[in-house]
């Protein structure tokens, strides 16, 4: 039974990153748009890279292969997406408690892909860790 509950908990937590991926590869503007109001060099080529690492890594979170590392490179990336888009310390108003309520989401996912880089993918994934 909790092997069972710990491969959804897994895919759960993988969903958001293979859907906001294929959202960025499908619908790279808004994405594109605030990288350039942020003075990002190349905006376009590092929303591509964005996508495709999130749909990449979260499908092998998903599946179990890999997990312990495709997590890590999750935590890394959400920590740096946190730094560059929900930088609500430097927000005002409405845009400030949106961003901080983002930043407080994205320290949840970071501690869910913490234990699942700890406790491995579980029974029911390609690892059977």
């Amino acid at each position: 039974m909790w092997n069972v509950v710990y491969t959804v908990g897994r895919i759960a937590v993988a969903a958001i990153f293979i859907w906001s991926g294929a959202m960025k590869l499908m619908a790279p503007a808004a994405l594109t748009a605030m990288l350039s109001a942020k003075s990002f060099p190349m905006p376009m080529l590092w929303t591509y890279a964005a996508g495709v690492a999130e749909l990449t890594l979260g499908a092998l979170v998903a599946i179990g292969w890999q997990t312990r590392l495709a997590s890590f490179g999750l935590v890394a990336f959400t920590v740096v997406a946190t730094l560059i888009a929900h930088d609500f310390w430097n927000m005002s108003g409405a845009a400030r408690s949106a961003n901080q309520i983002h930043t407080m989401k994205n320290l949840s996912i970071i501690g869910a892909l913490l234990m699942l880089m700890a406790a491995g993918a579980g029974r029911f994934s390609v690892d059977r860790r």
